[in-house]
């Protein structure tokens, strides 16, 4: 069932299509079990101040999304901090010192200032969205209270912070992370250009949303005023990320694990803002690809340390030459250090740039830590680059692919594939490392667009776990977490 609620200034909301003088209109779609997505459009009108049309953007998506959202915080949030008390007790001081910081700075700094206008205009939207959820009056303000979808929201970040802050390590997490797969692909005789991603993480984190956010800034400060992206409950961007914005940007990234912890030294709560906000501005404000590396890296907090691909698509022709700049920046983050390249001369040699986890640039390899070596994603991206997006992206053919072979028995492993499957190891099989076997861990979607869907703002998704060569997922045989809601089978 859909509905368009109205949100007025002066009234809760109203359900139905008479929406004269609204400040947002919102629109909500559970199609979880027919598709394995949920849909949520939310629009602002611009004759309203910024400030409440991100509030009331927020809100009604607190109150459309209220039933997924719940299941949502139950699923992956709930337990968070179970037999973590101490690590827990340490998280909630650095947000809040975080918190802190970010209340200053709002308070003490000028309207004028629009980086600073968005982190404002993104809280009254996390403020609405909290205050919708619970069902409270409408009061247009922000709250820096500290709420489960406020943490949700920090849950990358959170993968990095845990580093930091001494949480008992988990050897399996710190082997898989946050593993996606990513791909940029020119067609031959330059005829399309096409970008696509897989997110993988644990099974519990496949409550989705697919979320188009209108809003009626002003245009020519924030010419990515429209946003569509894959995204989850209760949360105000992508973090698989993918994202595409009105200015003609698209957006990827893939997570890049740091080995080297003294890094995490630069790390402060005080002067920094999380990847969550930095990830939000950058594609509000971005009029290209290098206005959008420069606007990111600002306040780097060091947390959801990824490696971004953004394409401007405005650079693109179908049937001509490539740019010679401009099409494609790559952007690598590690705590203390950002680096950011034009690689548009990337895509004029080789036609396509594959992200994986592993960075590209030289400096943020010597200094996380990392072990350049050839992992079984790099050689299938490289061996069957000639396949169409959707089709490569959700590959896996794990028991006869040669880059899926290990010293194991058996002797190869569902997770190493492009759309990973850790729940098909066998539980009692012996593998070299906890990462490669019977694990929560596998690729939760398909996200991918080319020149015509983007010039609507349009992508193909498919969600829940790859199958075909491999079996659908089905909850009924999965044996690692109980879940509120969720699908039988996943196909």
């Amino acid at each position: 069932m859909s509905h368009w609620p109205c949100s007025y200034a002066s009234y809760p909301y109203l359900k139905g299509f008479d929406c004269r003088e609204q400040v947002a209109v919102g629109k909500w779609k559970n199609s979880v079990n027919a598709s394995g997505w949920t849909f949520l459009e939310v629009e602002t009108q611009p004759n309203f101040d910024p400030q409440l049309q991100a509030y009331a953007a927020g809100y009604l998506e607190g109150v459309l999304s209220r039933e997924v959202l719940h299941y949502h915080i139950q699923n992956t949030a709930e337990d968070y901090c179970t037999n973590f008390t101490q690590y827990c007790k340490r998280m909630n001081e650095f947000v809040g010192q975080n918190q802190d910081y970010i209340k200053q700075k709002l308070a003490s700094t000028s309207r004028d200032d629009m980086y600073w206008s968005a982190v404002n205009r993104t809280y009254h939207q996390l403020t609405g969205l909290i205050d919708g959820y619970e069902a409270r009056p409408i009061t247009p303000r922000i709250s820096y209270e500290m709420h489960p979808i406020l943490f949700m929201n920090w849950n990358g970040d959170f993968y990095d912070l845990e580093k930091k802050l001494n949480k008992s390590r988990d050897p399996v997490q710190d082997q898989l992370g946050g593993r996606c797969s990513g791909l940029i692909k020119v067609a031959p005789n330059n005829t399309d250009l096409f970008i696509s991603q897989v997110t993988m993480s644990g099974f519990q984190n496949m409550l989705r949303v697919l979320k188009l956010y209108k809003f009626g800034y002003d245009r020519e400060f924030f010419p990515g005023h429209t946003t569509s992206m894959a995204s989850y409950p209760g949360l105000l961007y992508s973090s698989d990320d993918f994202a595409l914005m009105s200015s003609g940007l698209a957006v990827i990234e893939t997570t890049i694990s740091v080995f080297n912890l003294t890094l995490f030294d630069k790390t402060k709560a005080v002067g920094q803002l999380p990847t969550w906000i930095r990830a939000i501005v950058a594609n509000q404000m971005a009029r290209d690809a290098r206005e959008w590396c420069h606007l990111y890296a600002k306040y780097n907090s060091g947390t959801y340390n990824n490696q971004w691909a953004v394409v401007d698509y405005n650079k693109f022709t179908p049937n001509q030459s490539l740019p010679e700049y401009g099409l494609l920046y790559v952007l690598e983050q590690m705590p203390g250090t950002i680096v950011y390249q034009d690689l548009t001369w990337f895509l004029q040699k080789y036609s396509y740039f594959p992200s994986y986890n592993i960075p590209f640039f030289k400096k943020i390899t010597d200094i996380s830590g990392f072990v350049n070596q050839v992992r079984p994603l790099q050689g299938i991206l490289r061996g069957t680059c000639s396949r169409e997006p959707l089709e490569l992206l959700m590959y896996n053919d794990y028991t006869k692919d040669e880059f899926s072979r290990c010293n194991c028995n058996p002797p190869y492993s569902a997770e190493a594939g492009i759309s990973a499957r850790g729940d098909l190891n066998p539980a009692n099989g012996t593998y070299e490392f906890p990462g490669q076997g019977h694990v929560n861990h596998g690729a939760l979607d398909y996200k991918g667009t080319n020149v015509a869907m983007m010039k609507k703002l349009e992508f193909r998704a498919q969600g829940g776990p790859t199958w075909g060569t491999v079996p659908p997922f089905r909850w009924s045989t999965f044996d690692f977490v109980s879940l509120l809601v969720r699908p039988t089978l996943i196909v």
